[in-house]
Protein backbone atom coordinates (compact mmCIF):
# COMPACT_ATOMS: atom_id res chain seq x y z
CA UNK A 1 0.00 0.00 0.00
CA UNK A 2 2.81 2.41 0.93
CA UNK A 3 4.60 1.56 -2.31
CA UNK A 4 1.61 2.54 -4.44
CA UNK A 5 1.01 5.73 -2.44
CA UNK A 6 4.64 6.80 -2.87
CA UNK A 7 4.49 5.98 -6.59
CA UNK A 8 1.31 8.04 -6.97
CA UNK A 9 3.00 10.97 -5.20
CA UNK A 10 5.91 10.80 -7.65
CA UNK A 11 3.52 10.72 -10.60
CA UNK A 12 1.53 13.68 -9.31
CA UNK A 13 4.73 15.70 -8.85
CA UNK A 14 5.84 14.81 -12.39
CA UNK A 15 2.46 15.86 -13.81
CA UNK A 16 2.55 19.15 -11.91
CA UNK A 17 5.93 19.87 -13.48
CA UNK A 18 4.68 18.85 -16.93
CA UNK A 19 2.77 22.10 -17.50
CA UNK A 20 5.68 24.50 -16.97
CA UNK A 21 8.00 21.97 -18.63
CA UNK A 22 6.04 22.14 -21.90
CA UNK A 23 5.86 25.94 -21.75
CA UNK A 24 9.58 26.23 -21.03
CA UNK A 25 10.75 23.80 -23.69
CA UNK A 26 8.48 24.98 -26.52
CA UNK A 27 8.47 28.74 -25.95
CA UNK A 28 12.20 29.06 -25.39
CA UNK A 29 12.94 26.94 -28.46
CA UNK A 30 10.39 28.86 -30.55
CA UNK A 31 11.56 32.34 -29.57
CA UNK A 32 15.32 32.03 -29.20
CA UNK A 33 15.96 30.02 -32.38
CA UNK A 34 15.90 32.41 -35.34
CA UNK A 35 14.72 29.85 -37.88
CA UNK A 36 11.88 28.67 -35.65
CA UNK A 37 10.92 32.28 -34.99
CA UNK A 38 10.84 33.15 -38.69
CA UNK A 39 8.93 29.98 -39.50
CA UNK A 40 6.31 31.00 -36.93
CA UNK A 41 5.85 34.64 -38.00
CA UNK A 42 6.26 34.31 -41.79
CA UNK A 43 2.63 33.16 -42.36
CA UNK A 44 1.48 36.42 -40.74
CA UNK A 45 2.27 38.14 -44.04
CA UNK A 46 -0.86 36.48 -45.41
CA UNK A 47 -3.10 37.58 -42.52
CA UNK A 48 -5.58 40.29 -43.66
CA UNK A 49 -5.38 42.03 -40.28
CA UNK A 50 -1.58 42.29 -40.52
CA UNK A 51 -1.71 43.37 -44.16
CA UNK A 52 -4.24 46.11 -43.36
CA UNK A 53 -2.22 47.35 -40.37
CA UNK A 54 1.00 47.51 -42.40
CA UNK A 55 -0.76 49.22 -45.32
CA UNK A 56 -2.21 51.83 -42.95
CA UNK A 57 1.19 52.53 -41.39
CA UNK A 58 2.86 52.94 -44.79
CA UNK A 59 0.07 55.18 -46.05
CA UNK A 60 0.28 57.37 -42.92
CA UNK A 61 4.06 57.56 -43.23
CA UNK A 62 3.83 58.88 -46.77
CA UNK A 63 1.29 61.45 -45.62
CA UNK A 64 1.52 64.76 -47.43
CA UNK A 65 4.57 63.62 -49.40
CA UNK A 66 2.18 62.21 -52.02
CA UNK A 67 0.07 64.60 -54.13
CA UNK A 68 -3.60 64.49 -53.21
CA UNK A 69 -4.57 63.57 -56.77
CA UNK A 70 -2.31 60.52 -56.65
CA UNK A 71 -3.45 59.39 -53.19
CA UNK A 72 -6.14 56.87 -54.33
CA UNK A 73 -3.75 55.22 -56.76
CA UNK A 74 -0.96 55.16 -54.16
CA UNK A 75 -3.24 53.56 -51.54
CA UNK A 76 -4.41 51.00 -54.09
CA UNK A 77 -0.81 50.23 -54.98
CA UNK A 78 0.08 49.82 -51.29
CA UNK A 79 -2.80 47.38 -50.84
CA UNK A 80 -1.62 45.42 -53.87
CA UNK A 81 1.88 45.35 -52.46
CA UNK A 82 0.96 43.96 -49.03
CA UNK A 83 -0.88 41.13 -50.78
CA UNK A 84 2.04 40.24 -53.04
CA UNK A 85 4.94 37.78 -52.82
CA UNK A 86 7.33 40.75 -52.63
CA UNK A 87 5.78 41.81 -49.33
CA UNK A 88 6.12 38.28 -47.96
CA UNK A 89 9.85 38.37 -48.74
CA UNK A 90 10.22 41.82 -47.18
CA UNK A 91 8.24 40.68 -44.14
CA UNK A 92 10.77 37.90 -43.52
CA UNK A 93 13.64 40.39 -43.69
CA UNK A 94 11.86 42.81 -41.35
CA UNK A 95 11.39 40.07 -38.78
CA UNK A 96 14.94 38.79 -39.22
CA UNK A 97 16.12 42.25 -38.19
CA UNK A 98 13.74 42.48 -35.23
CA UNK A 99 14.52 39.01 -33.81
CA UNK A 100 17.64 40.17 -31.89
CA UNK A 101 15.48 42.87 -30.32
CA UNK A 102 13.00 40.28 -29.12
CA UNK A 103 15.75 38.21 -27.51
CA UNK A 104 17.50 41.25 -26.03
CA UNK A 105 14.36 42.55 -24.38
CA UNK A 106 13.26 39.16 -23.05
CA UNK A 107 16.73 38.62 -21.59
CA UNK A 108 16.76 42.17 -20.24
CA UNK A 109 19.77 43.10 -22.37
CA UNK A 110 18.52 46.55 -23.33
CA UNK A 111 22.01 47.85 -24.12
CA UNK A 112 22.71 45.10 -26.65
CA UNK A 113 20.58 46.60 -29.44
CA UNK A 114 18.76 49.82 -30.17
CA UNK A 115 15.16 49.35 -29.09
CA UNK A 116 12.96 52.32 -29.79
CA UNK A 117 10.82 53.61 -26.95
CA UNK A 118 11.30 50.47 -24.84
CA UNK A 119 9.25 48.43 -27.30
CA UNK A 120 9.75 45.91 -30.08
CA UNK A 121 9.31 47.74 -33.37
CA UNK A 122 9.08 46.51 -36.96
CA UNK A 123 10.94 48.95 -39.20
CA UNK A 124 8.99 48.96 -42.47
CA UNK A 125 11.72 50.94 -44.18
CA UNK A 126 13.04 47.60 -45.43
CA UNK A 127 10.10 47.42 -47.84
CA UNK A 128 10.92 50.76 -49.50
CA UNK A 129 12.64 49.38 -52.61
CA UNK A 130 10.00 46.73 -53.24
CA UNK A 131 7.23 49.26 -52.63
CA UNK A 132 8.68 51.70 -55.15
CA UNK A 133 8.89 48.90 -57.69
CA UNK A 134 5.21 48.26 -57.09
CA UNK A 135 4.43 51.97 -57.61
CA UNK A 136 6.24 51.87 -60.94
CA UNK A 137 4.46 48.69 -62.00
CA UNK A 138 1.10 50.23 -61.10
CA UNK A 139 2.03 53.39 -63.05
CA UNK A 140 1.68 55.71 -60.07
CA UNK A 141 2.46 59.29 -61.20
CA UNK A 142 5.96 60.44 -60.26
CA UNK A 143 6.62 57.05 -58.64
CA UNK A 144 10.40 57.51 -58.71
CA UNK A 145 10.08 60.77 -56.77
CA UNK A 146 8.05 59.31 -53.92
CA UNK A 147 10.31 59.36 -50.84
CA UNK A 148 11.40 56.27 -48.95
CA UNK A 149 9.00 54.86 -46.40
CA UNK A 150 9.81 55.79 -42.81
CA UNK A 151 7.17 53.70 -41.06
CA UNK A 152 7.41 51.67 -37.86
CA UNK A 153 4.93 49.30 -36.27
CA UNK A 154 5.11 48.60 -32.56
CA UNK A 155 4.59 44.88 -32.01
CA UNK A 156 5.06 44.54 -28.24
CA UNK A 157 4.97 47.38 -25.78
CA UNK A 158 7.48 47.98 -23.00
CA UNK A 159 5.11 47.15 -20.09
CA UNK A 160 4.14 43.79 -21.54
CA UNK A 161 7.78 42.92 -22.21
CA UNK A 162 8.89 43.94 -18.71
CA UNK A 163 6.15 41.74 -17.31
CA UNK A 164 7.36 38.78 -19.38
CA UNK A 165 11.10 39.18 -18.59
CA UNK A 166 11.14 37.39 -15.18
CA UNK A 167 8.99 34.53 -16.47
CA UNK A 168 11.11 34.10 -19.61
CA UNK A 169 14.34 34.15 -17.60
CA UNK A 170 13.01 31.38 -15.38
CA UNK A 171 11.65 29.36 -18.32
CA UNK A 172 14.97 29.60 -20.15
CA UNK A 173 16.85 28.30 -17.12
CA UNK A 174 14.41 25.42 -16.63
CA UNK A 175 13.86 24.54 -20.30
CA UNK A 176 16.36 21.65 -20.27
CA UNK A 177 16.12 19.84 -16.98
CA UNK A 178 12.47 20.50 -16.13
CA UNK A 179 11.06 18.29 -18.97
CA UNK A 180 13.59 15.58 -18.07
CA UNK A 181 12.62 15.71 -14.39
CA UNK A 182 8.91 15.57 -15.24
CA UNK A 183 9.24 12.55 -17.52
CA UNK A 184 11.58 10.75 -15.08
CA UNK A 185 9.19 11.20 -12.14
CA UNK A 186 6.20 9.94 -14.13
CA UNK A 187 8.03 6.91 -15.57
CA UNK A 188 9.61 5.96 -12.24
CA UNK A 189 6.27 6.33 -10.44
CA UNK A 190 4.50 4.09 -12.95
CA UNK A 191 7.24 1.44 -12.71
CA UNK A 192 7.19 1.52 -8.91
CA UNK A 193 3.42 1.31 -8.46
CA UNK A 194 1.96 -2.00 -7.35
CA UNK A 195 -1.42 -0.96 -8.78
CA UNK A 196 -0.32 0.31 -12.15
CA UNK A 197 -3.84 0.62 -13.56
CA UNK A 198 -4.97 3.05 -10.86
CA UNK A 199 -1.72 5.00 -11.13
CA UNK A 200 -2.15 5.30 -14.91
CA UNK A 201 -5.64 6.72 -14.41
CA UNK A 202 -4.32 9.29 -11.92
CA UNK A 203 -1.49 10.18 -14.34
CA UNK A 204 -3.83 10.66 -17.28
CA UNK A 205 -6.36 12.80 -15.44
CA UNK A 206 -3.68 15.00 -13.84
CA UNK A 207 -1.90 15.50 -17.17
CA UNK A 208 -5.12 16.62 -18.85
CA UNK A 209 -5.93 19.02 -15.99
CA UNK A 210 -2.44 20.54 -16.07
CA UNK A 211 -2.48 21.01 -19.84
CA UNK A 212 -5.89 22.70 -19.67
CA UNK A 213 -4.59 25.06 -16.96
CA UNK A 214 -1.61 25.98 -19.17
CA UNK A 215 -4.00 26.65 -22.08
CA UNK A 216 -6.01 28.99 -19.87
CA UNK A 217 -2.82 30.76 -18.77
CA UNK A 218 -1.77 31.07 -22.42
CA UNK A 219 -5.11 32.65 -23.33
CA UNK A 220 -4.99 35.06 -20.38
CA UNK A 221 -1.42 36.03 -21.27
CA UNK A 222 -2.43 36.82 -24.83
CA UNK A 223 -5.29 39.00 -23.63
CA UNK A 224 -3.00 40.98 -21.34
CA UNK A 225 -0.30 41.46 -23.97
CA UNK A 226 -2.84 42.63 -26.56
CA UNK A 227 -4.51 44.98 -24.07
CA UNK A 228 -1.20 46.75 -23.42
CA UNK A 229 -0.30 47.07 -27.09
CA UNK A 230 -1.14 50.14 -29.18
CA UNK A 231 -1.52 47.95 -32.28
CA UNK A 232 -3.60 44.90 -31.40
CA UNK A 233 -4.10 43.96 -35.08
CA UNK A 234 -0.44 42.94 -35.19
CA UNK A 235 0.26 42.07 -31.55
CA UNK A 236 -2.53 39.49 -31.35
CA UNK A 237 -1.44 37.50 -34.43
CA UNK A 238 2.21 37.71 -33.30
CA UNK A 239 1.37 36.25 -29.90
CA UNK A 240 -0.74 33.50 -31.47
CA UNK A 241 2.04 32.65 -33.94
CA UNK A 242 4.68 32.34 -31.23
CA UNK A 243 2.45 30.16 -29.02
CA UNK A 244 0.81 28.02 -31.70
CA UNK A 245 3.43 25.26 -31.40
CA UNK A 246 2.90 25.14 -27.66
CA UNK A 247 -0.83 24.69 -28.22
CA UNK A 248 -0.10 21.69 -30.44
CA UNK A 249 2.06 20.13 -27.72
CA UNK A 250 -0.58 20.79 -25.06
CA UNK A 251 -3.33 19.12 -27.09
CA UNK A 252 -1.03 16.19 -27.88
CA UNK A 253 -0.27 15.63 -24.20
CA UNK A 254 -3.99 15.86 -23.43
CA UNK A 255 -4.43 13.01 -25.91
CA UNK A 256 -1.67 11.03 -24.19
CA UNK A 257 -3.42 11.63 -20.88
CA UNK A 258 -6.65 10.25 -22.33
CA UNK A 259 -4.80 7.13 -23.53
CA UNK A 260 -3.35 6.67 -20.05
CA UNK A 261 -6.84 6.78 -18.54
CA UNK A 262 -8.11 4.14 -20.98
CA UNK A 263 -5.11 1.86 -20.41
CA UNK A 264 -5.43 2.30 -16.66
CA UNK A 265 -9.10 1.37 -16.76
CA UNK A 266 -8.32 -1.76 -18.80
CA UNK A 267 -5.55 -2.84 -16.44
CA UNK A 268 -7.70 -2.18 -13.38
CA UNK A 269 -10.57 -4.22 -14.80
CA UNK A 270 -8.26 -7.12 -15.61
CA UNK A 271 -6.87 -7.03 -12.09
CA UNK A 272 -10.38 -7.02 -10.61
CA UNK A 273 -11.56 -9.97 -12.71
CA UNK A 274 -8.42 -12.03 -12.33
CA UNK A 275 -9.27 -15.30 -10.49
CA UNK A 276 -7.79 -15.48 -7.05
CA UNK A 277 -5.96 -18.51 -5.80
CA UNK A 278 -8.03 -20.76 -3.49
CA UNK A 279 -7.13 -20.51 0.18
CA UNK A 280 -4.76 -23.18 1.45
CA UNK A 281 -6.43 -26.16 3.12
CA UNK A 282 -6.58 -26.03 6.90
CA UNK A 283 -3.87 -27.93 8.70
CA UNK A 284 -4.87 -31.41 9.83
CA UNK A 285 -6.22 -31.60 13.33
CA UNK A 286 -4.25 -33.75 15.72
CA UNK A 287 -5.90 -37.07 16.64
CA UNK A 288 -6.77 -37.42 20.24
CA UNK A 289 -6.89 -40.93 21.74
CA UNK A 290 -9.33 -42.08 24.34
Amino acid sequence: MFRTAFATLLVLLGCLLAGPAVAAFVLVNEVTDEENYLEAVTPLADEPAVQNAVAAEISDALGEKVPEAARPLVDSSINNFVQSDEFRTSWVEVNREVHPQVIAMLRDEGDAVAIEGDAIVLDLGVVAADLKARFVADEVPLAEQIPEVDARVEVLSGPSIRQAVPAFDLLEKLSVWLPVASIALIVFGLMLSARRGQTLIVTGITLVVMMVLVMIAEWLGGSQVAAKSPNQDITGPFYDALTSTMSVYLWAICGIGGVFVILGAVLSRRAATRPTAPPPPPPPQPVRWG
